[in-house]
């Protein structure tokens, strides 16, 4: 065999050793050096990558995941994967989950809670086989806001003077899988100022609420500003500032 024949050969099989797999970095008993980009010639087949797709899962709610695993010849070990580095507010099941040597991925949940922070993450996978080096790779996680809704009032202040009743109205823009009903509550009323009803609910399908504000007798003058809260069945409040101005009867 002539010199340049087997060059051309060793570079052709450097090529398919190296190119097989690009993402991540190999582990296994043939991955001596976990931070290489590729095994050398000779310990490829007793190395494995995984791989997942990229999740996205909504606040309160619970999306699947699929880790993959790509093996070379002669490695047939259970992997165990973990996630690293998850966001607050999101968790997964199984805790490890395990790509059995029979098989080529797992599955597995990830649960975002209500107040998970919405935003584009990167997650570290870590593939555990039996013996050997781990395996690496990144998953790409992206955690959206779930249907919700908002309050809205007038733009204007409102004005009442003492003793006087005035009533308004609070508007709810729902998005379009967010049917449950919500509660309202006022915060920070100054002594004298009532809302009635005190307990108001928006019923899912109704599109306002219709409210009194009721100033006392001796309510106190000025300007004022109170936080109005929604409360749903489930799921995270929303809020809205309202003004309102008492003069002398």
């Amino acid at each position: 065999m002539t010199r340049k024949l087997f060059a051309g050969m060793l570079a052709t099989a450097l090529g398919l050793t190296i190119g097989c797999d690009r993402g991540g970095t190999p582990g296994g008993p043939g991955a001596t050096n976990p931070t290489a980009k590729a095994p050398m010639i000779g310990t490829a087949d007793n190395t494995f990558t995984i791989s997942a797709s990229s999740i996205k899962v909504k606040q309160g709610e619970t999306a699947v995941g699929t880790v993959s695993i790509k093996r070379g010849t002669n490695f047939d070990q259970d992997v165990q994967v973990m996630l690293n580095d998850l966001p607050k507010g999101v968790t997964h099941e199984p805790a490890k989950p395990t790509i059995a040597k029979s098989d080529a991925e797992a599955k597995f949940n990830v649960m975002a809670s209500d107040e998970a922070v919405p935003g584009d993450f990167t997650i570290k996978l870590i593939g555990h086989p039996g013996s050997g080096g781990d395996a690496t790779n990144d998953l790409k996680l992206t955690v959206a806001r779930k249907d919700s809704f908002t309050l809205n009032m007038p733009f204007w202040t409102t004005g009442l003077k003492q003793g006087e009743t005035k009533g308004f109205t609070i508007a709810i823009s729902r998005e379009p899988k967010f049917d449950q009903d919500v509660a309202l509550k006022f915060e920070g009323l100054p002594k004298g100022v009532t809302v009635e009803p005190a307990d108001h609910v928006i019923k899912n399908g109704q599109p306002e609420a219709k409210l009194n504000l009721k100033a006392a007798d001796d309510a106190p003058l000025g300007d004022f500003a109170v936080k109005l809260i929604g409360h749903p069945s489930k799921g995270v409040d929303a809020t809205h500032d309202f003004k309102f101005t008492i003069s002398k009867k």
